[in-house]
């Protein structure tokens, strides 16, 4: 109810200061108003008392000066500019009047203007008093705020003194209770599965099989590529150029001959094995070069193998127990420099591996290739043999 009636005191104290200051901003337009209009009629006066009077007239003076406003407008636009624009020189001070013959008459008084400013200091006194009275309000006000806030704030400081009494009883009552614990709550609800972990490293590789049973062999191969040509002699004198006979005709067909030893046959002579109509023989490598085996006319076939022929040739001319994991990191390679058709490593682990890009599409390595064929002394080569 005090803050209502505070709020109240204060809006209509506020509407009578606005209305105040609202009235006495229309007195001070209505006074300046009333003072211009008596100083037009005293100098329309002194005016016409001068043309009456005989007196002696003085030399007139004038007055002329120009603007600068930069270059003149064309015609049809009106002339504009911005400010603030040069002001011509201030005028030469009004010429002294020597009145001769009869003093002029004073000039009436305005009784309604005097009238009008009697009622404007009324008017003035009373907005004093009234202000006054606004004091005394402010200060009323202001001294039922104060006593407003002392009365809460001794109210507040009695609360807490209640509240903190209470709190400390129940603290020694809770002290000195003997409860038992009560039954086990609802379960709550299973929270988020964690990250699954890291991979484990994987394990060891198991024991090679036995060699299982050879398979029946295949069908005989189409004939292989032709090999390596031999050195080219020195050309013989060229004799002088014939005529050109006429194209005799086709001869009779020959009998067939005898049928010749099968490509396994052949191959099984010079100690070899056959794989994809292709003979092959094995050689130990002592060094990074090539170590032809005995009885083997070497060649590259054309071919595209893949990873899984490197793996068919592994098994079929390892000489030990070996891995057939190729080890990416190794130092051959996808390589031409040799003229065998592939050398590999022969150990328990991960094998370097050399292929011939002739007869390869698979590449043993991932970065690349050093086309090393011998990587340790296990390595083992296999040749392409024509027979």
């Amino acid at each position: 109810e005090h803050c209502a009636s505070l709020g109240l005191i204060t809006m209509q104290r506020t509407a009578h200061i606005a209305g105040v200051a609202a009235f006495a901003l229309l007195l001070c337009a209505i006074t300046l108003i009333t003072l211009d209009s008596r100083q037009i009629q005293h100098d329309v006066l002194v005016q016409q008392n001068f043309q009456v009077a005989n007196g002696q007239q003085l030399p007139e003076f004038s007055v002329a000066g120009t603007m600068q406003t930069g270059e003149p407008a064309p015609q049809g636009i009106p002339l504009s500019f911005q400010l603030p624009v040069p002001l011509p020189a201030p005028s030469p001070p009004a010429p002294t009047v020597i009145t001769v013959g009869p003093r002029p008459k004073k000039a009436p008084v305005c009784k309604r203007c005097e009238r009008q400013m009697r009622k404007i200091k009324r008017m003035v006194s009373e907005i004093k008093k009234q202000n006054e009275k606004a004091d005394d309000l402010i200060e009323k006000q202001d001294d039922m705020i104060a006593n407003y806030k002392d009365r809460m704030e001794e109210a507040v400081e009695k609360i807490k003194n209640r509240l903190f009494e209470k709190g400390r009883t129940y603290t020694d009552l809770i002290k000195h209770l003997k409860t038992k614990p009560g039954p086990p709550g609802p379960p709550g609800v299973p929270g988020k599965p964690g990250r699954n972990g890291l991979p484990g490293k994987p394990g060891a590789p198991g024991p090679t099989g036995p060699p299982g049973p050879q398979g029946l062999p295949g069908p005989v191969g189409k004939q292989g590529p032709q090999g390596i040509p031999g050195a080219i002699g020195p050309p013989g004198p060229r004799g002088p150029e014939g005529v050109t006979g006429r194209q005799g005709p086709v001869g009779p067909q020959g009998r067939a001959g005898p049928t010749g030893p099968s490509l396994n046959e052949l191959c099984s002579r010079i100690g070899g094995m056959v794989y994809k109509g292709v003979c092959f023989k094995r050689s130990k490598l002592g060094g990074n070069s090539d170590r032809f085996p005995p009885d083997c006319n070497v060649y590259n076939p054309r071919a595209s193998w893949q990873e899984s022929d490197y793996v068919a040739l592994q098994r079929m001319f390892k000489d030990r127990p070996t891995w057939e994991q190729v080890n990416r990191n190794g130092k051959g390679g996808l390589c031409s420099n040799f003229r065998a058709t592939l050398a590999f490593e022969q150990h328990s682990s991960p094998v370097g591996v050399w292929v011939n890009k002739n007869s390869f599409v698979f590449n043993p390595t991932n970065s690349a290739p050093q086309c090393t064929m011998f990587g340790d002394k296990t390595a083992m080569a296999v040749y392409a043999c024509q027979v």
